[in-house]
């Protein structure tokens, strides 16, 4: 099971994708997020990232669907702002 956290340091040195929310320059009533996270199957590098434009929603969805699928036990949402407040579920 993924955890949601908002500090680095909650995950006690553990692995992390790091989740940056951020607005939009264009339109700061639009909330958009990336992330990245590179892994190594059969020596070669496979990394997963997050697309531009696409809504904060869909992409914090896709980090944790990355992170389960890959064993990583932390998403570090880096939101200095508050913009946006994951589903209390996953927290």
């Amino acid at each position: 099971m993924v955890q949601v956290i908002d500090r680095m340091e909650d995950a006690g040195g553990a692995e992390c994708i790091k989740f940056r929310v951020y607005r939009s320059p264009r339109d700061p009533n639009r909330t958009l997020a990336n992330w990245q996270h590179g892994v190594s199957e059969h020596g070669m590098a496979s990394i997963g990232t997050s697309q531009l434009g696409v809504p904060v929603e869909i992409e914090f969805q896709r980090v944790v669907n990355e992170a389960a699928r890959y064993g990583i036990p932390f998403v570090w949402v880096d939101d200095p702002e508050g913009c946006f407040r994951p589903l209390s579920g996953l927290r």
